[in-house]
């Protein structure tokens, strides 16, 4: 361990004195929040996985989809969404004929 010395104010103090192990309660407070950046970093990776599999399978690219999608009126990416709704409940029954 390395010792380390923070600075108190008046009521970050009476906070700490509650803590039985405040240097422990410090440690798994700086841990939790590495954690939620790796989280956030795996979250960003799979996304961009998603979008490069996506641009493989489609003949356009996610910008390009994006863009056709954003001159569609609600009820035109309404009918979009549900044809894609559709398609993929249907996917699922035929996958699970097939098990």
């Amino acid at each position: 361990m390395r010792p380390i010395t923070i600075s108190l104010d008046s009521i970050t103090w009476e906070l700490a004195k509650r803590k039985t192990n405040f240097s422990a309660w410090v440690r798994d407070q700086l841990r939790s929040e590495r954690n939620k950046e790796d989280s956030a970093e795996e979250v960003r990776d799979i996304k961009a996985r998603r979008a490069d599999k996506m641009e493989e399978l489609l003949p356009i690219t996610t910008s390009e989809l994006l863009y056709h999608l954003e001159i569609r009126s609600d009820a035109e990416i309404n009918a979009l969404v549900s044809i894609l709704k559709g398609s993929l409940s249907h996917e699922l029954v035929l996958q699970q004929d097939n098990v």
